[in-house]
């Protein structure tokens, strides 16, 4: 029987052991579906103050000296397992000056000043960590800038290179957002032990910087993010940020991958935070929970008028501004709309505008700038309609959600909203929900007349809360794809030799 396939995931986030959103989330899904695939999937994360409590964490490594760091000295491993049903081992960096701190990156809307040694030194301490603990991976899979040293230093640095223990293992590294560059001043660079050679333009310069990101862009052997059409969008200037030249030569390498989901917590027929649960085959119960959202947020209760939610992030790439300049042109449509934000973080000016906005036209909108996890539930399962009029989205949820609950998705065709939701038809009946392309209220406003004329023809509906329902976007698929991106890499790796 061959042995199975090894696996050492290095992120700064892992849920549900510490996660600030759609990273850790991310992170924490793929890990535990590819433990599903009989993979020996391992993670590593930072040792946070803020990690939940854990009765199984054990001090593994007391004292570890970082041999091809010594501006470092000595840090700690700690061990413990990502859920107690599902046994996963993390490994923890420890290091108190750099992570016993109130946030993961720094407060809201700021980051930390030494982010760059933070991070750099989990970096060379996440790949000593393997000699500590007597696990060499077949692949180490990279997320996001604050792993992205890590093929650079397994290329260029002759501590891994050239040790028969290291050199064989191949690094995939993850593009999660790439809004977040991990871009530092260039002095940062000459601290991370990282050969001068490598600060060009071709290396890991970045418009007189040095990003983190994109060391893991140029050095990894394969290159993945999280939907098809994000991967697109990234090599054009309209979305690559400056780094489209990058990804367009690495794109023989590069692949997307739809995020998946855990429907667990996202299941109408079993949420608690829902009056009444329902399936395809009783959608009726779908009105009770309409009901009650009207009746909890004071609104008149027509069940007959089309409800519309935003569940969504006050950030202006989630479209609050469309959203906004929307208002007046949606108010003349027969709905009722309520925004719901999607994250503890509050933006002020738009929280002020949104406020305005329900002012203008308080019987038909409602506008909740705080977080509220049952609203959220509340609105998923009440609403006939998620809108999404997102400028940019690499993978998203939210979509993904409301398709469980029977409410039909109105999104533009960016990212993973364009590769999860497929254009409903009236004349196939296939389809799933409404996309638009442009970024105006005039696209916006005329997708959704488009939706409520379809909305008014209850047997068309029906039909297409039942496609939603079916469209399945569990782990499984993101953890066989990734498993044959594995292979495919480790084949490549002997023809080549």
């Amino acid at each position: 029987m061959p042995a199975p396939l090894k696996v050492m995931i290095v992120a700064a986030e892992a849920a549900p052991l510490v996660s600030m959103g759609e990273l850790g989330r991310s992170v924490g899904g793929l890990a535990r579906a590819l433990k599903r695939e009989r993979i020996d999937v391992r993670l590593i994360i930072p040792k946070y103050q803020r990690l939940i409590n854990s009765h199984s964490m054990k001090r593994l490594v007391p004292e570890m000296t970082l041999i091809t760091m010594n501006r470092f000295r000595e840090t700690a491993i700690y061990r413990d397992e990502l859920t107690a049903s599902e046994e996963v081992p993390v490994y923890l960096i420890e290091k108190a000056r750099f992570f016993d701190r109130e946030h993961l990156y720094g407060p809201p809307e700021n980051a930390y000043d030494d982010n760059a040694d933070r991070f750099g030194f989990f970096n060379v301490a996440a790949l000593e960590t393997l000699r500590q603990i007597g696990f060499y991976p077949d692949i180490i899979h990279c997320h996001d800038w604050h792993t992205g040293l890590i093929p650079a230093y397994l290329k260029t640095i002759p501590a891994f290179s050239q040790d028969p223990m290291y050199a064989p293992i191949k690094s995939v590294f993850t593009i999660h957002d790439l809004r977040h560059k991990g871009c530092f001043p260039r002095e940062t660079f000459f601290q991370t032990g990282l050969p001068p050679s490598i600060y060009t333009p071709e290396g890991v310069e970045f418009y007189g910087q040095f990003s983190f990101l994109k060391a893991g862009v140029v050095f990894a052997d394969m290159l993945s993010t999280v939907s098809k059409q994000y991967r697109y969008e990234i090599e054009t200037p309209e979305f690559g940020q400056g780094m489209e030249g990058v990804f367009q030569k690495r794109t023989k390498d590069f692949y997307g991958v739809i995020n998946g989901v855990e429907y667990k917590p996202f299941d109408p027929r079993i949420d608690s935070f829902i009056l009444s649960n329902y399936t395809k085959d009783d959608l009726h119960k779908k009105h009770r929970c309409k009901r009650d959202i009207l009746e909890f947020c004071g609104m008149e209760r027509h069940i007959e008028r089309p409800l519309v939610g935003m569940i969504a992030p006050m950030y202006e790439e989630k479209g609050i501004d469309l959203l906004l300049k929307s208002a007046h042109c949606m108010m003349e449509l027969p709905i009722q709309f309520i925004f719901v934000n999607d994250l503890p973080y509050r933006n002020e000016k738009f929280a002020a505008q949104l406020g305005e906005m329900m002012a203008a036209h308080r019987k038909h909108v409602r506008c909740f700038t705080d977080y509220d996890e049952a609203l959220k539930h509340k609105v998923l399962a009440g609403a006939d309609m998620i809108l999404m009029p997102y400028q940019s989205e690499p993978c998203g949820v939210t979509q993904m959600y409301a398709l469980k609950y029977g409410t039909i998705p109105v999104v533009r065709a960016t990212g993973g909203l364009d590769d999860t939701i497929t254009e409903f038809s009236v004349e196939t009946g296939k389809g799933t929900g409404f996309k638009f392309a442009a970024y105006t209220t005039d696209a916006l406003c005329e997708k959704l007349r488009e939706a409520l004329v379809v909305y008014e023809n209850q047997p068309l509906w029906e039909l297409l809360q039942a496609n939603a329902m079916r469209a399945n976007y569990s782990w499984e698929y993101t953890a066989k794809k990734y498993k044959d991106l594995y292979l495919m890499l480790l084949n490549k790796g002997k023809e080549n030799h």
